[in-house]
């Protein structure tokens, strides 16, 4: 095995070994949110920690669509969206910031990864400020509460001490596979997705490394792009509007690469039957230009273009072409390249 592989079997052992690692596969982001919120409830070092300042507070969670809600007498709230390994779309920040319009909310997203936005501060698209908070973080600010948490109750402090270990250690596992360099293959060889697969990692790293490729696309300037999961496989893509009711774009999963117009409710092609897909893949035909894998050459090694076009109900239309090893810089380029080919075939004007 190579030295990461030897490094990752010994942390994953680890990992299966820890009895709080082991409760937290259950629910995983609603363990973590319920442990913090425990602690922030029940602990006034913790809550200091967290809000920043001494005082009673309140806290509620999954309350309106919230991870985590606390709130204090003469404080502002404060949110806390807790994503562990994958990260919420600036729709998803919207659309619960909205909730607190006019209250002057403090809207935190703690994960164990970086954002797309690449920034401790970002404004969203509906003029929220959100903060990130990474996980390592966390375990920072709360490390020096144990003491005072295990003075008053033994048995909290040593769970509160347990479970920041265990936040170290996918930390650790986030550093050694989770964020993946430029020059890497996006997809970890398969004696190291066994590894991860007898510990229920295999799923939630291939997230994170996936989202190191829209982190970098964000760095690029090619925001909107979104990552998420189908059938076990981690899955990427953007896609851009255009006047006559389609979108464009394009979507990497596992190491399938799909050039894809998404037609509106409106087209003719939209609808589930053998007629509407062949009007969707008509209306594909028109744009063939855009349907090209020329720029995939720098890819290395790659399948056949597949000629025909796939189809998926109601809307979807897609070619698509397997590139075998693609790293994640390569996919970072690829992601651009097509974003900007739309635009200089004027499919958005």
């Amino acid at each position: 095995m190579t030295d990461r592989a030897v490094e990752l079997a010994e942390l994953v052992e680890v990992l299966e070994q820890d009895l709080v690692f082991t409760m937290s596969l259950g629910s995983k982001e609603l363990f973590h949110s319920n442990l913090l919120g425990w602690f922030i409830d029940h602990h006034p070092a913790v809550a200091e920690a967290v809000t920043g300042s001494a005082g009673p507070v309140q806290v509620e969670r999954e309350k309106l669509n919230t991870d985590l809600l606390i709130r204090g007498e003469g404080r502002p709230p404060l949110v806390i969206e807790n994503k562990v390994f994958a990260l919420p779309d600036s729709v998803q920040l919207d659309r619960i910031a909205k909730k607190f319009d006019g209250q002057n909310p403090r809207l935190v997203l703690l994960s164990l990864t970086p954002p797309t936005w690449g920034e401790q501060a970002w404004t969203s698209p509906g003029g929220y400020e959100w903060t990130w908070l990474s996980y390592e973080q966390l375990e920072q600010l709360l490390r020096p509460t144990v003491p005072e948490v295990g003075a008053a109750d033994e048995y909290a402090g040593a769970t509160l001490a347990r479970w920041l270990d265990l936040i170290g250690r996918l930390g650790d596992l986030t550093r050694l596979v989770g964020q993946p360099a430029l020059d890497e293959p996006l997809q970890l060889p398969r004696s190291q997705r066994d590894i991860l697969h007898t510990a229920r990692l295999d799923v939630p790293v291939q997230k994170m490394r996936y989202q190191q490729v829209a982190v970098e696309l964000g760095e690029r300037g090619l925001t909107g792009v979104e990552t998420n999961l189908t059938n076990g496989t981690a899955l990427i893509d953007w896609y851009s509007d255009s006047p006559h009711g389609f979108e464009w774009g394009w979507q990497l999963q596992g190491e399938q690469f799909r050039l894809a117009m998404i037609v509106g409710k409106d087209h003719p092609g939209y609808g589930n039957s053998a007629k509407h897909r062949a009007v969707r893949e008509e209306e594909a035909r028109r744009h063939i230009d855009f349907y090209s894998f020329e720029s995939i050459d720098g890819a290395g090694p790659v399948g056949p273009v597949r000629v025909e076009f796939g189809s998926y109900n109601p809307s979807f239309v897609y070619r698509y072409v397997e590139i075998p090893g693609i790293t994640v810089g390569q996919a970072v380029d690829l992601g651009v390249e097509y974003a900007e080919r739309i635009e200089q075939l004027g499919l958005t004007s």
